[in-house]
């Protein structure tokens, strides 16, 4: 049942979703090497928190998403948040990394399924012309969550410890779920004919498939550098630990701003906006290691690096969710993951090349795999832009 306009509780409440789960998802760049020290492991090690999170997102959530189609929707929500609260419960405690370990696994495998939630939530309360806003909407509690999630979760790791932390968005979380239980709209469940597998169809349609590769290359980009932000703040541009936390501030502004202006390009011209952003990242991270060489070059780097992050956020679910009601109505959740999904396997692919590239090269060497991944990003959405041109050109 379609609204004639957002309702502001369920609107402001789908957007305090997307920050409790950004603020879990993010934190761990702001917090790796208290972590590091805390379960006496090694930096990389523990940076591997993030591109095997990124990675179980990405393989779990089109799975779930699409088995759980027929299941009532605020069903699904509240048993998703019950598991997502638990596993915050056991990162809190996790006596070693190991168990660290497992407890993102399934935080990632539950979050990537509640984020797609969110989004069908958003397309389902809006009207047409308001689907872009309600998608950025749920985007911009992400955001959020990296102008005051990340710094916060980094201010409480440093004075309390990093297991307050994961304390911390414990309790947001529990805090947040009776509020959508009693504000959002009972959905029924829809089942998808077809069943499960038949909706990867789509998935051999280039439309789809240059999207995803669009997609996660832009993000394994961005992740080859942004995993090991904290670090290359305090060791390679040689600021004090007390800065870290108000500059990731600052570079969390910069990301909202990103997304603002990725619900604009969404309005605005969708995926024929996104060259110059995928061109302007290749120049960025090839000019990195030059940039690195000086605080405040660096610094603008740094930044620059998230007004470009999220801009295809909008343009690129647009895009999926209009496939699907368009060309592929059996495959409605399964569409519905797929920027968030294909993020994440561009997070997990990027963290692991950064791990790689600074074990053995160093922080500064970041730039040169990153600036790669950024042309394979620009050359795929020319792609995608010509696919749909043929497309439109043969469509009865």
């Amino acid at each position: 049942m379609k609204h004639s306009k957002t309702p502001l509780p369920g609107a402001v409440l789908l957007a305090a979703l997307g920050f409790v789960l950004g603020t879990g998802e993010f934190v761990i760049v702001g917090i790796l090497p208290e972590i590091a020290e805390g379960l006496d492991t090694s930096l990389a090690a523990v940076g591997k928190l993030v591109s095997v999170f990124a990675a179980c997102y990405a393989v779990g959530t089109p799975v779930i998403t699409a088995a759980c189609g027929g299941i009532s929707r605020k069903k699904l929500l509240a048993v998703l948040m019950g598991v997502f609260l638990l596993t915050g419960a056991v990162s809190f405690a996790a006596p070693n990394v190991a168990v660290l370990y497992a407890a993102r696994v399934a935080a990632a495998l539950v979050s990537g399924t509640l984020t797609a939630v969110a989004m069908l939530y958003a397309k389902e309360v809006a009207a047409p012309e308001q689907t872009a806003r309600a998608i950025s909407l749920v985007y911009g509690g992400f955001s959020v969550a990296a102008v005051l999630g990340v710094p916060l979760g980094t201010a409480v790791c440093q004075w309390l410890g990093w297991r307050w932390t994961f304390a911390v968005i414990l309790v947001m979380g529990a805090a947040l779920l009776p509020l959508l239980l009693r504000s959002l709209p009972a959905v029924p469940p829809r089942r998808e004919p077809g069943g499960l597998l038949k909706s990867f169809v789509i998935l051999r349609d280039p439309r789809c498939s240059l999207c995803v590769g669009m997609i996660l290359c832009s993000a394994c980009a961005t992740y080859v550098v942004y995993t090991y932000l904290s670090p290359i703040l305090t060791d390679t541009l040689g600021l004090p630990e007390g800065a870290v936390s108000p500059l990731l501030l600052v570079m969390g502004a910069c990301s909202a701003a990103s997304n603002l202006l990725s619900g604009a390009l969404g309005e605005r011209g969708g995926l024929r906006t996104l060259p110059w952003a995928f061109a302007a990242q290749t120049a960025l991270f090839a000019l990195l290691p030059v940039l690195l060489g000086s605080l405040w070059t660096g610094l603008a780097g740094i930044f620059a690096m998230g007004l470009l992050m999220y801009l295809l956020n909008t343009p690129a679910q647009m895009h999926a969710l209009s496939l699907a009601e368009r060309d592929y109505p059996f495959a409605a959740s399964l569409c519905a993951s797929v920027q968030p999904v294909s993020y994440n396997f561009g997070i997990a692919a990027g963290s692991f090349i950064g791990s790689a590239v600074q074990e053995g090269w160093g922080f500064r060497a970041l730039g040169a795999p990153a600036a790669v991944s950024a042309l394979a990003a620009l050359g795929l959405n020319l792609l995608l832009l010509r696919a749909c041109r043929r497309r439109e050109r043969t469509a009865p």
